[in-house]
């Protein structure tokens, strides 16, 4: 195996590495940018040697960080062994969960020890309106009760929190910041809206517009009292007096490690993101804005559909302030 990093267009260095461990999810999120994915690669398990083969190679090639994603990952039946290789690899670990194993004292006890970091999904601050959005009733109470578990077992455990930004849930977003505050996030991610899988076919009736997302960050930033925040997928122009706040200035280099489609055949493979795109353009209303190539834009499917007049490219001087 090569020990040489992998280096981007930019001299970035590759230190992260996401792997997809499942497909399946007992949720069915309403927004899920996976959903298709999960449909098409369900039939194709992650094997405990594909996982290691994957580790231990990027592993030689310098990568210090792996972040293990799904479906729902906790599911595998191999996921503990994963953190524990990892770890042994000299990687730090995280994992994105809805909380499924995580809520299990039993289960924890065995995972915390080798997992440094989650990313819990948290959509609303009531079980009303987070359960509404990922169609399983007591969903709400699993996510809230697993970061609770995780950090008892584990107090270097760093707890962080996505909550994916909707119209159903945009005008409870700032108790849901508040909530996750609350719950001893010590991140709190405000993913607006991807287009991909779930996202894409419902697009039209949850994307919250550009305006409202300007209006809503201002009643959000407060409620992060000790929490760091970041919002993702927010056109760095719409985020005003807290624009370091952008996800784009933070994002990392990553390989994610996934079950890819070709002609006749399935490849579990690695597809590298030098940039936090993510299918986000810029339109004419970015003009010449001085943070283009750090802001990465609006949504390619909102752009479609609606004006991007709310934009407000950034002079050199007004960057530069």
């Amino acid at each position: 195996m090569s020990e040489t990093p992998w280096i981007g267009p930019r001299g970035q260095v590759m230190r992260r590495l996401e792997l997809h461990l499942t497909y399946t999810c007992p949720e069915r999120c309403v927004f899920c940018s996976e959903d298709h994915r999960m449909a098409r690669f369900k039939p194709y398990p992650v094997t405990w040697g594909r996982v290691a083969t994957t580790l231990r190679t990027h592993a030689a090639r310098g990568v210090q960080h792996l972040h293990i994603t799904g479906g729902e990952p906790s599911i595998h039946p191999r996921f503990v062994d994963t953190l524990r290789l990892a770890k042994r690899l000299g990687m730090r670990t995280s994992v994105g969960s809805i909380g499924t194993m995580l809520q299990r004292p039993d289960f924890a006890a065995r995972a915390m020890p080798f997992l440094d970091e989650g990313l819990f999904s948290l959509h609303g601050p009531t079980a009303e309106v987070h359960d509404a959005l990922t169609r399983r009733p007591g969903s709400f109470e699993r996510v809230t009760r697993a970061l609770s578990t995780a950090r008892e077992m584990n107090p270097d455990f760093l707890p962080c929190v996505n909550t994916v930004l909707v119209r159903p849930n945009a005008a409870h977003l700032p108790d849901t910041v508040a909530l996750a505050d609350s719950l001893g996030a010590s991140l709190i991610v405000v993913s607006n809206l991807t287009p991909e899988g779930a996202g894409l076919d419902n697009y039209e009736a949850l994307a919250v517009p550009l305006e409202a997302l300007r209006a809503l960050v201002p009643q959000v930033v407060p409620r992060a009292r000790r929490a760091i925040l970041r919002f993702f997928g927010v056109p760095y122009c719409l985020l005003g007096e807290h624009a370091a706040l952008s996800n784009d200035l933070h994002w990392d280099p990553r390989v994610t490690v996934e079950w890819a489609a070709h002609p006749g055949r399935v490849a579990f493979e690695g597809v590298y993101s030098w940039d936090p795109g993510r299918k986000r353009v810029y339109t004419d209303a970015c003009g010449g804005c001085a943070m283009k190539g750090v802001c990465m834009g609006v949504f390619d499917r909102y752009a479609e559909l609606w004006p991007t007049d709310a934009l407000n490219p950034l002079s050199p001087a007004q960057e530069a302030s």
